[in-house]
């Protein structure tokens, strides 16, 4: 289903972060989340979904049953919750959620989030399916965020921390990092990636003061020049990397070499510099040039995609852009500015939080970035048709991400 009729998303999509109130829900629903299978946590600023994807390979690779719960989703809101490998059906989905919203409405009535209802939602569907792992990633944050409620977990993983959401998790590296940190758990194993120092510190801290043993992990397990990934980007490696890691450290299971090296190899993650081979808009190309697709937000996104682009330098680079106004717009396009032939603003549809497409062309002007404000992906890419040997990317927003590759897929 694109989005469930309850919770309202419009009505709670605001950020309210705590504990209580997904505790009180939780506890009207007999604690499932006291009742799953061993579960490995991951936050972080970049990096978490893929580790979380390379992880689900790698352990569906050895033969395990595989819990999922993501966020935000790109075009189906049942991509957010798996159950054994499969996307929740809608029926299953509804019947979780009516369940959910029983529970709030009893006196005294409890309301929750969005994003905390299916949270708990995604609780109660994973306690009543069998699986023997759940991969947990946090929406925002970690501390507060609503997946922190189990009292245990096989493992914590803080991906790379960087500058987001400064406005809920702190203004500096230290105050998000103590956020992030928060999912760290009394006597369980932390792996972290090489970080910042101010929030290795934090971590650091946070781990002696729980008894939790801590690997920072700064190994690459396996060679990079002959063992080729799947999703694109040298920070890919690092992300792959960080779940080796952990499959490694962990005691719970039993994962053979062979088994790791192919599940990072088939791996797959929509929207991480995705290139696309088929659908509609590869149609509507010339035949040398290539298609790819971020969903990245943030400014060590940006430096990923720049990354990336230095390697294609020796094409025509045009950017097709939107982002939410609650991100750093000019910083992002700051750091690609000087690769980029053309830039097409585009609205993000159905977002409140969508930046205005003007300021966003305003800021391009500052640059002296060449802009186009365009109304939509068609008009876009007949205005690309006839480039040959170019390279056209779709970033700035996961959501204009999962819009592009809904479109890509039905039109």
């Amino acid at each position: 289903m694109k989005l469930p009729k309850w919770p309202n998303q419009k009505e709670s999509n605001q950020i309210n972060l705590g504990l209580d109130r997904v505790l009180a829900v939780l506890d009207r629903l007999n604690n499932p989340h006291l009742k799953l299978p061993p579960t490995i946590h991951i936050a972080g600023t970049n990096g978490k979904g893929s580790t979380l994807a390379f992880l689900k390979s790698i352990f569906q690779e050895a033969g395990f049953k595989v819990h999922r719960y993501t966020s935000p989703h790109l075009i189906d809101f049942n991509e957010r919750i798996e159950l054994s490998g499969k996307k929740i059906s809608d029926y299953f989905l509804n019947k979780v959620l009516h369940q959910c919203k029983e529970a709030c409405i009893q006196k005294p009535e409890i309301s929750l989030t969005f994003f905390e209802a299916t949270t708990v939602a995604a609780f109660l569907a994973f306690n009543k399916v069998k699986a023997d792992i759940l991969l947990l990633e946090t929406g925002l944050g970690g501390e507060l965020d609503a997946t922190n409620v189990l009292p245990e977990v096989l493992c914590s993983i803080i991906t790379t921390i960087s500058y987001d959401h400064q406005e809920f998790l702190g203004k500096t590296l230290n105050k998000i990092g103590q956020a992030k940190a928060g999912i760290i758990k009394k006597n369980s194993l932390v792996i972290t990636t090489k970080q910042h120092k101010q929030v290795i510190e934090v971590i650091k801290a946070k781990a002696r003061s729980l008894n939790a043993p801590l690997i920072i992990n700064n190994q690459t397990y396996f060679d990079s020049k002959k063992i080729k990934l799947s999703l694109l980007g040298s920070h890919q490696i690092e992300n792959a990397s960080l779940a080796i890691c952990c499959i490694k450290n962990q005691k719970k299971f039993l994962i053979n070499d062979q088994q790791i090296l192919s599940g990072i190899t088939k791996t797959q993650w929509p929207a991480r510099l995705q290139k696309i081979d088929s659908g509609y808009f590869i149609k509507k190309i010339a035949k040398n040039s290539e298609i790819y697709v971020d969903g990245s937000h943030n400014i060590q996104g940006s430096q990923t995609i720049k990354e990336f682009l230095l390697s294609k330098k020796n094409k025509k680079i045009y950017i097709i852009f939107s982002m939410l106004k609650d991100k750093d717009c000019y910083n992002f396009l700051k750091n690609i500015a000087g690769l980029v032939e053309q830039i097409f603003i585009i609205k993000i549809n159905n977002q409140s939080r969508a930046m205005d497409p003007k300021d966003i062309f305003d800021i391009t002007k500052k640059l002296n970035v060449k802009s186009q404000l365009i109304d939509n992906f068609k008009q876009a890419f007949f205005h690309l048709k006839n480039n040959d040997d170019s390279i056209i990317l779709v970033c700035g927003s996961l959501y204009l991400a999962g819009e592009f590759l809904m479109l890509n897929n039905t039109t």
